[in-house]
């Protein structure tokens, strides 16, 4: 509240800013935060009362530390589950690994590895969607030169089974 009618107050967009117009926004402000209610010289004097005597709830809140533990937790999980899809990926594609350039190698490795952290982020969420992690598999298969389209097809298929059985757990 506003008690002194002297006071200046200095606000350069608006000139015309008098007491009597703080006075009122404070209780708008007032009656919003109290709900509706306009606040009475009664209750102000009871809620400084009571902030006096130290009775006033305070907010409860929450150690910084505390749910640190947790987010550990589930990095650990994700880390967990993306080794697993990447051990997944790569069951059976030594021999096309080897067989291929090292260039290709490289880019295959790549890929591979994007193609994980792809498919790990989809299986974060609360719905998935196979038919995403197949189109991420058969991408990345598509790397090896003069493959067949029935063999990606069918790997894609067969790893994206086993990736759904990760979510599954």
């Amino acid at each position: 509240m506003v008690d002194d009618k002297n006071l200046q107050l200095e606000n350069p967009e608006n000139k015309n800013l008098t007491p009597e117009k703080v006075e009122g926004e404070i209780k708008k402000i007032e009656s919003v935060l109290l709900g509706g209610k306009e606040m009475t010289p009664e209750r102000r004097e009871t809620l400084t009362e009571k902030e006096g005597k130290g009775t006033e709830e305070k907010p409860k809140t929450i150690p910084f530390a505390a749910g640190l533990s947790d987010i550990g937790e589930a990095e650990t999980r994700r880390k967990e589950r993306e080794e697993k899809i990447g051990k997944i990926l790569e069951t059976g594609m030594e021999e096309v690994y080897l067989s291929l350039p090292a260039d290709k190698q490289r880019e295959f490795k790549a890929r591979g590895e994007a193609t994980t952290r792809e498919i790990n982020k989809l299986l974060g969420k609360v719905k998935v969607k196979a038919e995403k992690i197949v189109y991420l598999i058969k991408k990345w298969l598509s790397i090896i030169p003069g493959v067949n389209k029935f063999f990606l097809e069918q790997e894609a298929k067969i790893k994206t089974d086993e990736i759904m059985k990760l979510k599954e757990r």
